[in-house]
């Protein structure tokens, strides 16, 4: 657990804030190779792209905010806004951020789903990034395990001038497994679930670019199957999760299992849509 790589005086730089820039950055070098690719301008989809980060991290933070009330208070203001020391729910960007990717690339006179497939790879690299910095942040941690992967965090972060009474997970197994604050230095092994996700993701990114460079059937396609694939890791990843992820719907599946579940519904239903519309407006559907 390394959540501040440097600090200097009173300024820290968060390992959390950095793999997400690092991620963006990759991310659209990606998206603009692949505009070239597809014959759109790079500029208007690197101009759409940062306007979408800004976006979305916004809804991933408010969804977080609905999520988790009790981390947040009128006394830390910065907190609420603070997304580089974690606090995100991916699956906040979604909604805000397609809604303004719909008026902003009509605006530019580019194809909505085409763009999407184009953002596709690239999104998923940038999500896959940014699980490393949920892997130093110590958050969105796995359950207790006793395999040989299985990862301890530290009670105090190596940054011990953090204002922290000691990692996450160590917090949980205090009070599940009367782990000692005042003897104890490491949690028991948990499942690295960050880890997990990040390895997906990557398979994913490939997958997503092998698509669209060889069987992009229709526009509509390589993004759909984007949200329907990673809904249905993370549906499985939550079972292994150790981090309390409220359940107001169900004691047995958490809030992000059923957004994972209505987000593969949705993504089928598109998938059916465009492949119907793109049948009906003769595009043409390159065999699997």
């Amino acid at each position: 657990m390394l959540p501040t790589l440097i600090k200097i005086g009173p300024v820290g730089i968060h390992s959390y804030g950095v793999m997400m820039a690092t991620g963006f950055l990759v991310a659209l070098y990606v998206m603009r190779r692949n505009a070239l690719r597809a014959g759109l301008d790079p500029d208007v989809i690197a101009d759409a792209a940062f306007w979408t980060l800004l976006i979305g991290l916004a809804g991933t933070r408010v969804l977080h905010i609905i999520m988790h009330p009790e981390y947040y208070s009128l006394g830390d203001p910065l907190g609420w806004i603070a997304v580089w020391r974690g606090g995100l729910v991916f699956q906040g960007a979604f909604p805000v951020g397609m809604l303004f990717l719909y008026f902003y690339l009509r605006k530019k006179g580019l194809p909505y789903w085409r763009t999407l497939d184009i953002a596709s790879p690239a999104m998923a690299i940038c999500h896959s990034i940014g699980r490393i910095g949920c892997f130093l942040n110590g958050c969105c941690f796995g359950m207790r395990t006793d395999l040989p992967w299985g990862i301890p965090f530290r009670r105090v972060p190596w940054d011990t001038s953090l204002p922290v009474e000691g990692s996450p997970a160590f917090q949980l197994h205090c009070v599940q497994y009367g782990l000692s604050a005042a003897k104890d230095h490491w949690s028991f092994p948990v499942h690295p679930t960050q880890l997990y996700s990040s390895l997906a993701l990557f398979f994913i990114f490939l997958l997503l670019m092998y698509l669209l460079k060889k069987h992009h059937l229709f526009d509509g396609f390589v993004m759909c199957t984007y949200v329907a694939v990673y809904s249905i890791f993370r549906f499985f990843n939550e079972f292994l999760r150790g981090d309390q992820n409220p359940s107001h719907f169900s004691e047995h599946l958490s809030d992000q299992q059923f957004f994972c579940i209505l987000s593969v519904v949705i993504a089928g239903a598109f998938l059916v849509m465009l492949w119907r519309y793109s049948k009906r407006e003769g595009q043409a559907v390159k065999p699997a």
